[in-house]
Order: C-alpha cells, then sequence, then structure tokens
C-alpha cells in the first residue's frame, strides 16, 4: 500500500467514526479525479491529497455534528507527525480540503484559506470540489454506489451511477453537492443513476 495512503487509513481507523463512509467517500472521489483529469490535470501527488481527504472528511464528527467540517480542519492540522509521509504544506492542502467538503465555499473570508498561496487555492477548489460531489454521491451513507463512469460533453459533465437502492436519493445528494464543482470547472453537472442488475 502506498505509506502516505496507509498514513491516512491509520488515522481514520484511529478516529473510528464511520470508517465504511469514508472509504466509499474516497473510492468514489478518486474514481472522480482519474476519470475526469483532462478537467483538473493534476496529477499523482494531488491524488494522494484527496485521498487523505476524502478518508479523513469526517473526523471531526468524534469533537461534534455541529461544524463538524471546521473540526475535522482542525483535528487533521493536530494530527500532522501521524501524517508524516505528507510535507507541513501537503496536511494543510489536505485539512483544507476536508475542511470544505460541507457547507460554505471557499472563500477569502476564512483566514486559512486566504493563507495560502493562489495556486494552492485553486489546488482546494478542484479538490474541494470533487469531495463533495463524492460525499453526496453516498448521501445515505450506505455504500450502495456499485459502479461509477463519468461522461464528459462539451460543458456538461454526467455522472453514471449504477447503485444498489433509491436511485433518487443518489441523484439528490449529487445535486445538493455539485455547487463548487460546477463553479470551479465552469460546466455543469448531471447525476444519473439506476439500478443496478444482479
Amino acid at each position: 500500500m502506498n505509506p502516505r495512503r496507509a498514513q491516512a487509513e491509520a488515522l481514520l481507523t484511529a478516529f473510528d467514526w464511520d470508517v465504511a463512509h469514508s472509504r466509499q467517500v474516497r473510492d468514489l472521489a478518486v474514481q472522480l479525479f482519474d476519470q475526469l483529469t483532462g478537467l483538473h490535470n493534476l496529477g499523482a501527488t494531488h491524488r494522494d491529497l484527496l485521498e487523505a481527504a476524502a478518508l479523513l472528511h469526517d473526523i471531526g464528527w468524534t469533537v461534534s455534528h455541529d461544524k463538524h467540517h471546521k473540526h475535522a480542519y482542525r483535528l487533521i492540522h493536530e494530527s500532522q507527525r501521524r501524517l508524516a509521509g505528507f510535507t507541513a504544506a501537503e496536511v494543510g492542502l489536505i485539512a483544507n480540503i476536508a475542511r470544505y467538503h460541507r457547507k460554505a465555499l471557499p472563500a477569502l473570508k476564512h483566514e486559512p484559506f486566504a493563507a495560502l498561496t493562489v495556486a494552492d487555492r485553486e489546488i482546494v477548489r478542484q479538490l474541494a470540489a470533487l469531495l463533495r460531489v463524492a460525499d453526496g454521491l453516498d448521501r445515505p451513507h450506505r455504500q450502495e454506489v456499485q459502479h461509477l463512469t463519468c461522461e464528459v460533453a462539451g460543458a456538461v459533465v454526467t455522472l453514471q451511477l449504477q447503485v444498489r437502492y433509491d436511485p433518487a436519493a443518489h441523484r439528490a445528494g449529487g445535486d445538493r453537492k455539485r455547487d463548487l464543482f460546477e463553479q470551479t470547472y465552469r460546466c455543469r453537472l448531471v447525476v444519473a443513476a439506476a439500478l443496478a442488475h444482479g
């Protein structure tokens, strides 16, 4: 296993909060990343950042449901020694990406985001956009998405989902979290879901 992934996995396991959901969100986020390289033009290092942020995005629940995205930011920062495979700057990016998986979009009024370089702010936007969508696709927290395919046609990205149960809930979950994706990638996101066969 990639040692950086192993460190993020170990930290997720230590916090022990909805591990199955976090791993599903990681899997979906990485699939989005891999299938949409033509949109983001990011590389393997950025994929590692997204994977870690996805695994750790909900650890703030161990503090409180209220503002758990902000608690996740803080806990990731405080866990820098346990994420030793990442540089301090990369841990900062992971924390910011995780922080924006829900609620407000990245904004300069948020001090940690504003403190990043212009280039790093764009990386956070691009990766947080993928994380938000992935989180929305597992909205029921039941790991029902069995297959995900991305289709890009002009300014429209369509996600085709094969799910075990309730396609409408998965469409609604993806729609609810498409805001940052559409803003960042300047395209419309369409979520289509159907029951998987067999």
